[in-house]
């Protein structure tokens, strides 16, 4: 069913395009962004009162009434030809060939962070027909926003299962989408000006994330968070550039700012600082605004802003109420609400109150970054700002009258920019720890978003410039050439030796292994068990494996160094984890090498006292070793575990007696 759910969401989105093109007589290549953006918003929307299905079947309901609609004024032929144009056109074929390469090449995921939450969240929200917070199954950071997921959602809409090539197909469409709205401004008579354009649009990702020489990139082969923003930003303020001046622009980019909001929390920022573009553009755009322009602007701002914030605190209480937990503070060593992160923050900036060491050391690392450390193939943040300066200025040159609102966004870009690094810099200070922000761990993740949907959004202005301006052919010359240099840049130093189209199929050996072993026995396993995994000499990866892969609740072990109530969190006490590598303390000293990477101490009777606290129902070992088998397995009645990995999983159901616990096998649980 994931192939035909694929061919007809694609139907769909191209219906819904071709009735709002013909019915508001708006530019098709403008219309794929909005059209998905509003598909996730409404699946939202019903998904908070519980009916996520039925939202889905309306929406496809509401595509074959815009058909008919079509059909029976005789309209259909007029709607196609306006989707001839080359914004769309890319998008369809992009589309088609995105399902027809990952049909076939079915690709799966891999990332550490798509079974931590991204692909995890997918997969439950599929199965269980529910946004993934109330959703049972094994979603660690179940606080993050759904819109990605209901994207997917849609494209598999039809049947029971999940597929994840189908995920990658949703997520590569969206992001066609984006680009067909950065080409818009684009007649028929561009296709060699929107050929180069899209190819740049396509490419501009490997330029701000490229691999090493010989490495494998997944850009376009990952269902995280990060690239949706950088293009949903971007595609949003071609949208506004597009159709700026008519109210159906302003509705299509308050839908598609409010699905930016439901992408990541940090989409919040990126829908405010576009809305905030926009007003800016609106404002002065002919000259110093008087009162009533003023007015109108505010107006224009709670349009823009509305959706996206109320979307945000939507999400953050359906989180709450379906899970108990707040989704409005933050931080690692110290729990801290958004505002009073902000508060603090600003407080240390202007010296209201004392600097911490820590902000002191962050505040030199920050302003300092953007030279130091490398977010495109030219190096640093400075240099990828040239590139986009360099677009900007090509657009402003060629535009005439209305080279204002290209300045106005170079420099409101720029400012926002330096909010948005102002903003990681308290980020850092409360969320992360120490160690982590002391490397600015993931700042490309976090920071390289921006940079490439404000390029994104620099190539839109050209765009409009190359269709709209008083020296088109000069302006097709001096952009084409600077954006055919960074294609060629990006060719030449980081073109990986494989990516989306060719992922080698070596990587999901270990990813099919689980896959096997977790299917020999889901069908003896509830989503209401919680599963002890015992995987001797695991570094995370398989324990996040069947995490994903398990119909059940996967427990977290411990830490450290025994377990029970006399012992103190922390220091050389134990603290939660995920998997755990049991050592027998005899072979763990100062003096003993480690036995193996993040092991556990542990005694038979420390287990106890953890399952005792915990009452895990199950108990499912995937790798053996000669202690667990002998020390530990032989003090809870089993005698017969290999000591080491073989071609099967053994099931154990955990039957506690008073203080006593015991391992019975699951008939049917020892299965290769």
């Amino acid at each position: 069913m994931a192939y035909l759910s694929g061919i007809l969401a694609l139907a769909a989105v191209w219906v819904f395009c071709a009735f709002l093109a013909d019915r508001f007589r708006l530019n098709a290549a403008l219309l794929p962004l909005p059209v998905l953006a509003g598909v996730a918003v409404w699946l939202c929307l019903w998904g908070f009162a519980g009916f996520l299905r039925l939202g889905g079947w309306l929406v496809y309901l509401a595509a074959a009434g815009c058909a008919v609609s079509l059909a029976a004024a005789g309209r259909l032929a007029g709607a196609a030809r306006r989707l001839a144009v080359p914004g769309f056109v890319f998008f369809a074929a992009a589309g088609t060939v995105f399902f027809v390469l990952f049909a076939a090449t079915k690709p799966m995921f891999i990332a550490w962070d798509e079974f931590t939450f991204w692909g995890t969240a997918c997969k439950v929200t599929k199965l269980q027909n529910a946004l993934h917070a109330a959703a049972p199954g094994n979603v660690q950071a179940g606080s993050y926003n759904p819109g990605m997921m209901l994207v997917v959602y849609f494209f598999q809409f039809f049947g029971k299962g999940f597929s994840e090539w189908s995920a990658f197909f949703a997520y590569d469409t969206l992001f066609a989408a984006c680009m067909s709205a950065v080409a818009a401004p684009l007649t028929k008579k561009r296709w060699p000006t929107a050929a180069v354009l899209l190819a740049a649009c396509f490419l501009l990702p490997w330029f701000f994330s490229a691999p090493g020489l010989g490495g494998v990139a997944n850009i376009y082969c990952n269902v995280m968070g990060d690239l949706p923003l950088a293009f949903v930003f971007g595609g949003g303020m071609c949208l506004y550039f597009s159709l700026h001046r008519r109210r159906a622009g302003i509705a299509l980019l308050a839908v598609t700012l409010g699905f930016l909001t439901l992408i990541k929390d940090m989409g919040l920022a990126y829908a405010l600082i576009a809305a905030g573009l926009a007003c800016a553009d609106w404002l002065f755009a002919k000259g110093w605004p008087g009162l009533k322009r003023l007015a109108k602007t505010l107006g224009l701002g709670a349009v823009l802003a509305g959706p996206a914030l109320a979307l945000f605190l939507g999400w953050s209480r359906y989180y709450a109420a379906a899970t108990g937990a707040s989704k409005v503070t933050v931080g690692s060593e110290e729990q801290v609400g958004y505002f009073g992160m902000l508060a603090q923050g600003f407080g240390q900036l202007l010296g209201l109150t004392e600097r911490t060491e820590k902000f002191e050391k962050l505040t030199g690392l920050m302003a300092r970054s953007v030279a130091t450390v490398p977010v495109c193939l030219l190096g640093g943040g400075i240099a990828a700002l040239a590139v986009i300066f360099a677009l900007l200025a090509v657009a402003w040159a060629a535009l005439g009258g209305s080279r204002r609102r290209v300045a106005q966004f170079a420099v409101l870009g720029g400012a926002c920019f330096g909010v948005f690094l102002l903003f990681h810099l308290f980020l850092y200070t409360f969320v992360l720890s120490e160690q982590e922000a002391y490397q600015l761990k993931d700042y490309i993740r976090y920071i390289g978003p921006y940079y490439l949907g404000w390029a994104l959004a620099a190539v839109g202005l050209l765009a409009l410039a190359a269709e709209k301006g008083t020296l088109p052919r000069a302006t097709r010359l001096a952009g084409l050439g600077l954006l055919g240099a960074v294609c060629l840049l990006v060719l030449v130093r980081g073109r990986p030796a494989a990516g989306f189209w060719n992922m080698p199929h070596t990587l999901y050996d270990e990813r099919r292994d689980v896959a096997a072993r977790a299917a020999a026995v889901n069908g003896l396993l509830d989503w209401d068990d919680t599963v002890l995994l015992i995987s001797q000499g695991d570094r995370a990866y398989r324990w996040n494996y069947y995490a994903y892969e398990l119909n059940a609740h996967l427990g977290r072990g411990f830490g450290g160094f025994g377990y029970g109530p006399h012992l103190e969190k922390g220091g050389t006490g134990w603290w939660d984890t995920t998997h755990m590598n049991l050592v027998n303390p005899v072979d763990a000293g100062e003096d003993r090498p480690e036995v193996y990477d993040y092991q556990t101490i542990c005694t038979a009777e420390d287990l106890k006292r953890f399952l005792l606290d915990r009452r895990y129902t199950h108990l499912l070992v995937d790798t053996s070793d000669a202690y667990f088998a002998i020390s530990i397995a032989g003090q809870f009645g089993v005698t017969d575990l290999p000591a080491k990995r073989t071609d099967r999983v053994y099931l154990f159901e955990i039957r506690y007696e008073g203080g006593e616990v015991r391992w019975a096998p699951v008939e049917g649980g020892a299965a290769g």
